[in-house]
């Protein structure tokens, strides 16, 4: 068993120490974005929505819904096809990312386009830790190309957000070229990815064990985790991610043993958590 346990680890880590961790993404399959925050900052009832992209009719000669289901702002009327006079500001906000349990490189990867009978258009990227419009700075702006009239050309831009290293509230923002008219721009899908997560060796560097350890590992159906003082707060929580960085459980924390029945066998990640102190911990689900 514990060759067999060995084994495991040794599998799971060497997978891990050349994965691509996706930490969060939006395809709009479901066609609602009800958790990102769409502002139309000029006010003229045009912004961004779920929608299907748009595509030309040639049976009526009117606009028609294509078959992506994508985030989209246009600057025509999708009903007329005519254009609006006023120049776009829209803006829209990312749900929350969560940063800190990740190292190396972070890549956020957007493919997209310019909607039917536009030109290349510069899609502006802006990054904050709050929501608040007013403190999002620009960290990037990426050209999306549109070679043909009609074709469609969704195509993966990537841009390096290595600087939000750390941040557990991240909020990425998307938003049009101000300047100067346009047709649309069409997201079919958002990601955010890392090289790594944080405290993947075999043995921990950070000294941890007499603020918090875990008194079994491996474990198979409870987690047995001895806390320090420093964390006496009663909002003390529990997140456990995969070797995908997918979280996969988040409670709060209880003296009694926290349940890890459901999780399959494998390696695991710990992120035990209150208002002032955070730690990482690492086991293997048997």
């Amino acid at each position: 068993m514990k060759k067999n346990l060995l084994l495991l680890l040794v599998m799971m880590v060497s997978a891990v120490s050349s994965a691509q961790f996706t930490v969060w993404e939006d395809d709009f399959d479901d066609a609602e974005a009800s958790d990102w925050i769409l502002l139309d900052q000029d006010g003229n009832g045009s912004n961004w929505h779920p929608r299907k992209n748009i595509r030309f009719d040639t049976n009526t000669g009117l606009i028609a819904n294509g078959t992506y289901n994508i985030l989209g702002t246009y600057n025509i009327d999708l009903t007329t096809g005519s254009a609006i006079t006023t120049l776009e500001n829209n803006l829209a906000i990312s749900p929350v990312i969560d940063l800190s349990f990740y190292a190396g490189k972070v890549s956020l990867v957007i493919n997209a386009q310019p909607s039917i009978y536009d030109a290349n258009q510069d899609l502006y990227v802006y990054g904050s830790t709050s929501t608040d419009p007013a403190s999002f700075v620009q960290i990037g702006k990426i050209t999306l190309e549109r070679a043909t009239a009609e074709d469609i050309e969704f195509k993966n831009y990537t841009l390096d957000i290595s600087q939000f290293l750390g941040q557990t509230n991240l909020y990425i923002a998307l938003g049009n070229n101000k300047e100067y008219n346009f047709i649309g721009y069409e997201i079919d899908k958002i990601s955010v990815s890392a090289e790594s997560l944080i405290g993947l060796g075999l043995e921990d560097n950070e000294p941890i064990s007499q603020v918090c350890k875990l008194n079994q590992n491996p474990v198979q159906d409870y987690l047995d985790l001895d806390l320090g003082a420093q964390f006496q707060s009663d909002e003390t929580t529990l997140k456990i991610y995969n070797t995908n960085g997918a979280l996969v459980k988040e409670t709060l924390y209880k003296k009694d043993d926290v349940s890890v029945s459901e999780l399959r066998q494998g390696v695991y990640f710990l992120l035990v958590a209150d208002k002032s102190i955070t730690r990482k911990l690492k086991f293997i689900k048997k």
